[in-house]
């Protein structure tokens, strides 16, 4: 499983704009893929006045669990001023069997420092010392859901927008990702199709989520 996959696992929890209103909330998602539980998650959201920190927890659970053993942790921390989440600090903990990967980030108004274990050899394809006013993938969620239909997201491996698309239906919200660009590699590909959300008006969280990613759909259920 890719590791941008389990990024947009967690990414996609927050597409219910209610969820920045509460001051604290836990919420529990199953993974699967085909009919087959792969995955778990555990995230934790703290709004706290103007600041707010978000800690997610995932790991693998079902049968395939002898297989393919995975877990993450992943962090963020920041402002709200003038009604937007900004980024201040982003961590991302990431193990398999086979390697362990660390990401960390620090913004201001420009991305601050970068920091990967193991470190990347290639040079990056683009200036990430330039990126203005971009946000870490949790946070950049955050501030769609907060009433904005674009967000400048970079996740430590590509920098893209999250644009969110209303369609026909009110109860299912569209999200794509656009402007797609790796920095460490010279390819654009962006194996992931869609994110469908299935919203139930009386929970501040979407009950279904579907992501559609290299021709596979993962859904993510609620505990």
């Amino acid at each position: 499983m890719k590791l941008f996959l389990i990024k947009i696992f967690i990414l996609v929890i927050f597409l219910m704009a209610k969820v920045v209103y509460a001051n604290k909330i836990d919420v529990d998602y199953s993974v699967s893929v085909g009919g087959i539980k792969i995955g778990e998650f555990a995230w934790y959201l703290n709004i706290n006045k103007d600041e707010y920190y978000s800690e997610i927890n995932l790991k693998n659970s079902g049968i395939l669990s002898s297989l393919y053993k995975f877990s993450g942790k992943y962090t963020c921390s920041g402002l709200i001023k003038d009604n937007k989440f900004l980024s201040k600090d982003y961590k991302q903990y990431w193990k398999t069997n086979k390697k362990v990967k660390v990401i960390e980030m620090t913004f201001g108004n420009y991305l601050k420092n970068l920091i990967q274990e193991p470190e990347e050899i290639e040079k990056p394809r683009i200036n990430l010392y330039k990126l203005y006013q971009h946000s870490d993938p949790i946070s950049s969620f955050i501030n769609i859901l907060n009433g904005n239909d674009n967000s400048k997201t970079i996740d430590g491996r590509r920098v893209y927008d999250m644009e969110k698309i209303n369609g026909a239906d009110p109860k299912i919200v569209t999200v794509e990702i656009n402007n797609y660009k790796n920095i460490w590699a010279d390819h654009k590909r962006n194996d992931l199709e869609k994110i469908q959300l299935y919203l139930d008006k009386k929970n501040f969280l979407p009950d279904v989520i579907k992501i559609h990613f290299k021709k596979r759909v993962f859904k993510l259920k609620k505990i």
